[in-house]
């Protein structure tokens, strides 16, 4: 071979080795990772693998403390017995660790389902268990009430019969047995007593005490209640305050709400101290060793809002797709997904190879 062929086939050696820009390809770190010679199908197949590995990723993410929306915030009226005030799910939040309750001087229109719509002075917060209820066991709930004496405020956490779960967001005891229990009750704004009661087959029975207490609008303190059957034992701050036992003791699955109701059994109303806030710093329920609902409010979407009353075809388990974003579990899976998808797009950005 002359100088001249060795010298052509050294160009072409070097040209060789240096693609032509419709070649180069689009920078890929991660998929770079796989030997070049593995089938690009092959390398599919570790997207598919990591789109599971998200899904499954989501699925292990905790479900108790505040991330499922465990709790639903009324949109409605009062009662007949209860109704000076709307509940709002504004006046409903999360903060600091502690469900947070507002009761406002403000105006507003709403109506339930034994109430038509009118317009009230104030506003308040109310909450329920959305979907989670119980038979027998240990409820305990740290709480701070808001108001104080004389103010008129109406704190309240305590306990229905299941069958109005569903509709109480948007109405008031609607399909409900006529069962009900007050764990922590304050009458006529007397914030140094809690009214621990029982009204039962529709207020047949109104069993109950009053427990001595510290102005509970102050400091925090723990209300609990033993329930098995035929037998009630509230407590507060872990020292027993009233024990009723008798054979007509609610017998059926209960859920918790808590809210703060506006005057009325409260007394008259102080507009002037107003704002009033409840906090809220756990709900715990038990059964025996077994923690079967644990709620620390530290994310926000443990709440969620009711739609406005009507209509009564509204479930609670309904929830606005803002919400249900907040949650972690779904908000990691979106994130691991657009990541996938930065990855699928650089694989397939490469063009073909063109023979020489």
């Amino acid at each position: 071979m002359d100088d001249r062929s060795r010298a052509s086939g050294a160009v072409r050696r070097r040209t060789s080795r240096t693609p032509r820009a419709s070649e180069r390809r689009c920078i890929d770190p991660v998929l770079d990772l796989v030997p070049t010679r593995i089938p690009r199908w092959i390398k599919l197949q570790w997207v598919t693998y990591c789109i599971l590995c998200c899904l499954c990723f989501s699925l292990l993410l905790p479900a108790q403390t505040g991330a499922d929306g465990q709790w639903i915030a009324f949109n409605r009226a009062g009662a007949p017995n209860s109704d000076l005030q709307c509940f709002t799910p504004n006046n409903v939040s999360v903060s600091g660790g502690n469900l947070v309750i507002a009761s406002r001087s403000e105006a507003a229109t709403c109506s339930s389902f034994d109430l038509v719509s009118a317009a009230y002075r104030y506003t308040s917060g109310f909450v329920s268990m959305r979907t989670f209820n119980y038979l027998y066991g240990t409820l305990e709930v740290r709480a701070k009430f808001g108001g104080g004496t004389s103010t008129g405020s109406w704190p309240i956490i305590w306990m229905e019969d299941a069958s109005c779960q569903a509709s109480d967001p948007t109405g008031t005891d609607d399909h409900c047995n006529g069962q009900e229990i007050d764990v922590a009750e304050i009458l006529n704004s007397d914030f140094a007593h809690v009214n621990q009661q029982i009204h039962v087959n529709d207020f047949a029975h109104n069993d109950g005490c009053t427990a001595s207490a510290i102005d509970v609008s102050q400091n925090f303190h723990v209300y609990q209640l033993v329930w098995s059957a035929g037998s009630l034992v509230f407590k507060v701050d872990g020292a027993s305050t009233c024990t009723i036992n008798r054979s007509y003791v609610p017998s059926g699955p209960m859920f918790v709400k808590i809210n703060n109701f506006v005057g009325n059994m409260g007394g008259a109303v102080n507009s002037s101290t107003l704002p009033w806030t409840t906090l809220v710093d756990y709900v715990k329920v038990t059964q025996g060793s077994a923690v079967i609902f644990n709620d620390d409010f530290n994310l926000d979407a443990t709440v969620q809002s009711a739609q406005p009353a009507p209509p009564s075809s509204y479930h609670p388990s309904q929830a606005p797709i803002s919400k249900a974003l907040s949650h972690w579990s779904l908000r990691a899976f979106i994130i691991c997904l657009a990541v996938v998808f930065v990855i699928t797009a650089f694989m397939f950005c490469r063009p073909k190879r063109t023979a020489p």
